[in-house]
């Protein structure tokens, strides 16, 4: 065989192989457009400006995605821009100016096909520079209360120094942590606690040889006021008492102030109050109605209330109890024995409603509720026969609804020298059990026994209004209220009270005599027609004297002597 053919067919081996092997993918060659695009951006000022002295100027800049081989590269035309170099910046040196005149030219960077341009100027030499300005636009004086906070300066920089710098700091180690933001022009530090007396620091902030100061004040420390916390008490009693305890702490004690316990009920007794305990004991409840009193918690100008309920013999879950927490009792006489106790309770929900017990007096008395006790059984306490609020006798109103009563009893004491009564009892309905108790001031309660001369201890006795013919005056005394409407016939409202008697009678559209009308009112009744009111003028200024009867049949008589204002 010639060499010439077996060189051929050595050569087409290869390509017989390859032929018998599993087909092979091509490598794929990357698209035009696929590169990441390199991108060159300017960091620093596109305009750099010197004063006729000179100085050194710095480019800064980004380059992205940097192709190999290719170099950054930085020109100037202008002979004055010296000193040209590239590395992580751009640096150059510009020199003084001698001329006269302001020079200008620009650098440009170029990377590639890619570039951005510097605008270098230069003031001439008899360019006098702008002077530059560095203002505080925040207050001169900066206040804080006793707790950690920050604070923020604001500034203005005007004809700003080619690389000049804001710096900040205090005379006092507590003022720190010093911010500066020159570019959006703030400075903002931090202020630690105060655990002592009022302080003053001040904060010096400069830009080259100018400055200006900040004077920073933080209020002494007041420590927090103590909280006196209930955290648990057994407050619920069965009938034959026992022993209780009420856990409390205070936070934010005072040193040397002490926690102490008290009670106003005779059947609770307040054994101890130390370690954040107060222990007491509950008598025996020997009366057939629930009762309701509180323990109150003192931890100086701080008190807490807690309420401890007692059952009573033969209470029975089924039946609904409550106590009412009366924040008002009115007293009215109905007739000439009877009168209406009024009590008035606050709902927390709710609002305001009330009760009434409508008492039976015995004969011989007509102006006040006697002491004693009273009940729906001996028939002391009227029944509400027609379960009908308007028709009088004793009714139980709540939420806009009500129910009479079916049975009630009430002990009745009286504090005549305080002006107080003290009351407590239950009554029934068809729903359920209430037990009250009042200890204070009653509207409408006499606290006097009224003799022959009647009532004479006046508090107050004033004009209340006045109209042409008509002066509306009122008499307040000890459980008593007077309202008289006295007409005198071609009167006028600037007239002073006119003397003489004035017999009580029915009001007339057009007054034809003198006469006081019989919707004058005491304790909140009207008169009837029959009696009179004598009105004579003496040193101390007037004197009234009056003998009259209410709608009730009760006579009422008294005196007042002295001055008459206007209110």
């Amino acid at each position: 065989m010639k060499l010439k053919n077996l060189f051929y067919m050595l050569l087409a081996l290869p390509l017989v192989f390859a032929a018998c092997d599993e087909p092979v993918d091509e490598p794929v060659n990357p698209q035009p457009g696929d590169e990441p695009k390199t991108k060159l951006t300017l960091t620093s000022d596109a305009t750099m400006e010197f004063t006729a002295i000179g100085g050194e100027g710095v480019i800064t800049y980004t380059l992205e995605n940097a192709v190999e081989g290719t170099e950054l590269t930085a020109t100037c035309e202008a002979d004055w821009v010296l000193d040209l170099a590239v590395a992580e910046t751009v640096t150059f040196t510009v020199p003084e100016n001698e001329a006269t005149e302001a020079r200008e030219s620009k650098v440009v960077v170029a990377y590639g096909e890619l570039s951005f341009e510097v605008a270098v100027k230069q003031a001439g030499k008899n360019d006098a520079p702008k002077a530059p300005e560095f203002n505080l636009t925040s207050d001169e004086v900066m206040e804080f209360t006793q707790d950690n906070a920050y604070g923020l300066i604001t500034f203005e920089i005007v004809n700003p120094v080619a690389g000049a710098s804001v710096t900040a700091k205090s005379n006092s180690a507590w003022v720190k942590n010093f911010a500066v933001r020159q570019a959006n022009g703030e400075i903002a530090f931090e202020v630690e606690a105060n655990t002592g007396a009022a302080r003053e620091a001040e904060i010096t902030a400069t830009y080259g040889m100018l400055e200006f100061m900040v004077t920073v004040k933080q209020a002494e420390y007041v420590a927090p006021a103590p909280e006196l916390i209930i955290d648990s008490a057994n407050n619920e009693f069965e009938y034959e008492g026992g022993n209780g305890e009420i856990e409390f702490h205070v936070k934010n004690a005072v040193e040397g102030v002490e926690a102490t316990a008290s009670t106003a009920a005779e059947w609770i007794k307040i054994d101890s109050c130390s370690n954040g305990i107060v222990a007491y004991t509950v008598a025996l409840n020997d009366v057939e109605a629930m009762r309701e009193a509180s323990i109150d918690i003192v931890y100086g100008d701080l008190k807490q209330e807690v309420k401890i309920k007692q059952y009573f013999k033969g209470y029975d879950p089924n039946v609904t109890y409550a106590t009412f927490n009366i924040i008002e009792v009115r007293a009215t006489a109905t007739s000439s024995n009877t009168w209406d106790l009024i009590l008035f309770e606050e709902d927390p929900i709710l609002g305001e409603m009330f009760t009434r017990i409508s008492v039976k007096l015995p004969e011989a008395n007509g102006f006040y509720i006697t002491e004693g006790t009273y009940s729906m059984a001996d028939g002391s306490i009227l029944r509400n026969n027609s379960n009908v609020e308007t028709t009088g006798n004793s009714y139980y109103r709540y939420n806009g609804s009500g129910a009479a009563i079916t049975d009630a009893t009430l002990t009745m004491n009286i504090d005549k020298e305080n002006e107080k009564a003290h009351f407590y009892g239950k009554f029934n309905t068809a729903d359920g059990e209430y037990t009250f108790e009042w200890n204070g001031a009653v509207d409408g309660f006499m606290y006097e026994d009224l003799g022959d001369a009647g009532i004479t201890n006046w508090s107050d006795f004033y004009i209340y209004s006045q109209w042409s013919d008509c002066k509306y005056i009122v008499g307040e005394a000890s459980g008593v209220k007077v309202e008289f409407y006295l007409h005198k016939l071609g009167g006028s409202a600037s007239d002073a009270i006119a003397a003489g008697t004035y017999t009580v009678g029915d009001w007339e559209y057009e007054t034809t005599r003198d006469y006081i009308e019989n919707t004058s009112k005491i304790n909140n009744v009207n008169l009837q027609n029959g009696g009179t009111i004598t009105i004579s003028e003496v040193a101390e200024g007037y004197k009234f004297a009056f003998d009259v009867t209410d709608k009730n049949g009760t006579e009422w008589k008294g005196t007042y002597v002295g001055p008459i204002t206007t209110k």
